[in-house]
């Protein structure tokens, strides 16, 4: 998963606070989950900045993130405090972060079960549907959770990559304008509209907003690889001249 859409997927696990009551009374017999999840958030987080998570070092500077010892350490987390939904959250992304998609997927239902607003699990689970080619189900389950939490960004960012994937452009289009009328940030929308005018074939109006999301925020690259390759007979580049 890119790391655009990961990071704030860990930043939501380090503010969920549900629990059920059975963790509650483990947790005062026993070591606090929330230390162990601050922990291994700690240290996967170390590494996402980085740009290095669950990835293998091939230089000497390079230090890989043990993910498939993170998820071992969770689950474990996981078995002594199961209703924990921070524990299960973060569970999932271990998972998913480590290419196991059925033991992610079934972690995401489990915290999907109730008529609640999980977002950041809808928006995880999402992805693993599609992942399945299951595009139907991820698309219901955005819509159900719009519904439940109108003004999340991240799930109409979501759902327009799931209207994109399906060649719905118009749709993808409506769905990244509410996005950004609730919040998301215009320099990451401007990428995505990119990426779809490129699909309709408006080269022009896409370079534009490459140019946007790369004035927006320098940090972010993608755009300007898009922009490389857009100049190829337009008259797109990196800066305007």
């Amino acid at each position: 998963m890119n790391r655009t859409y990961i990071l704030p997927l860990v930043l939501a696990i380090a503010t969920l606070t549900g629990c059920g009551s059975l963790d509650k009374q483990r947790t005062q017999a026993s070591e606090d989950p929330n230390v162990q999840i601050s922990k291994i958030l700690a240290h996967y987080r170390t590494g996402l900045n980085s740009g290095t998570a669950c990835l293998t070092a091939t230089q000497g500077w390079s230090e890989p993130v043990d993910c498939d010892g993170l998820l071992r350490e969770t689950m474990q987390l996981y078995a002594a405090f199961p209703n924990n939904e921070r524990v299960a959250m973060l569970a999932a992304l271990m998972a998913y972060q480590t290419n196991h998609q059925e033991q992610a997927g079934y972690l995401l239902d489990q915290l999907l079960s109730g008529q609640k607003p999980r977002p950041e699990a809808a928006i995880l689970r999402s992805r693993v549907a599609l992942q399945e080619g299951n595009m139907g189900f991820a698309r219901t389950l955005l819509q159900r959770q719009i519904r439940l939490n109108p003004r999340h960004p991240e799930l109409y960012e979501t759902l327009a990559a799931v209207q994109y994937l399906d060649r719905q452009y118009p749709a993808a289009l409506q769905t990244l304008a509410m996005s950004e009328r609730v919040g998301a940030p215009g320099w990451r929308t401007a990428y995505h509209r990119g990426l779809i005018y490129e699909r309709q074939r408006r080269p022009d109006a896409a370079c534009q907003q490459y140019r946007l999301a790369l004035s927006g925020n320098p940090q972010f690259l993608a755009p300007q690889g898009r922009l490389v390759s857009l100049s190829n007979g337009t008259n797109c580049s990196v800066a305007e001249g």
